[in-house]
């Protein structure tokens, strides 16, 4: 029920109407919720109103947006541990999921500059450059871009990263990652989630990390960007 004179905002009313629904699984993960133009009809409001209940609802976690397509509910967020050092396939098969990827493009090139300087590399050694879209159950929910020097794993290009885990593969060529250097932040990066199929406002978390083998050498310069509505991270910290 929604009062036009109550103190509690009128997009608050509706997102907490909404928000009921979720709880009382009337909408279900995945579930298409009401579109801003049906909210506007059925509660007699202004467009920006309804935009701010389902940007309230975007921004508790509760749903998120598709661009183009409207707001869908969001599963429970999954929890990634950062004192770990794993890989996408390994963390999403531990939480019981099903991981899979989309592999946009698969390149062999000179390195640029940043390349250079995070994996070691002269300007004539070359590098695979992968990316690829992440998901889980079939719902995208990253993008990674991944390069790699040629010399190191040379055969990298004839490798289905589809369906296959590249930490497991590198073990098995005995060139297991030991260590990683990571930084993390919080990112708006419309034209990312145009690429990974998100409403281009959706928050980001962004990773660079570059790891290394058990002889400390250089394998894979990493960027990440996950979905802020879909991902919690947590650390351990000791004092």
């Amino acid at each position: 029920m929604i009062t036009k004179n109550s103190p509690v905002p009128i997009y608050l009313q509706i997102a907490q109407v909404i928000r009921g629904q979720i709880i009382n699984e009337e909408y279900k993960v995945n579930d298409k919720i009401p579109t801003e133009e049906e909210l506007v009809k059925r509660y007699g409001v202004s467009r920006m109103t309804a935009r701010n209940a389902v940007s309230q609802l975007v921004n508790e976690g509760l749903v998120y947006r598709v661009h183009g397509v409207g707001a869908f509910v969001s599963r429970e967020k999954l929890k990634r541990n950062l004192n770990r050092l794993t890989g996408f396939y390994e963390d999403m098969k531990e939480l019981g999921y099903k991981p899979s990827s989309k592999v946009l493009l698969k390149e062999r090139r000179r390195p640029n500059q940043r390349e250079q300087i995070a994996l070691g590399l002269t300007k004539e050694q070359e590098v695979f450059y992968i990316s690829r879209i992440r998901m889980v159950d079939d719902d995208p929910v990253g993008l990674q871009s991944m390069v790699v020097p040629v010399y190191r794993v040379p055969d990298l290009d004839q490798i289905n990263l589809s369906d296959t885990s590249f930490y497991t593969y590198l073990e098995e060529k005995n060139l297991a990652i030991e260590k990683a250097e990571q930084r993390m932040e919080a990112v708006n990066a419309p034209n990312i989630c145009k690429e990974i199929g998100l409403e281009d406002t959706t928050p980001l978390f962004f990773f660079e990390r570059v790891s290394y083998t058990e002889e400390q050498e250089p394998i894979e310069l990493l960027d990440s960007y996950f979905r802020g509505d879909f991902y919690s991270y947590y650390i351990t910290l000791y004092r």
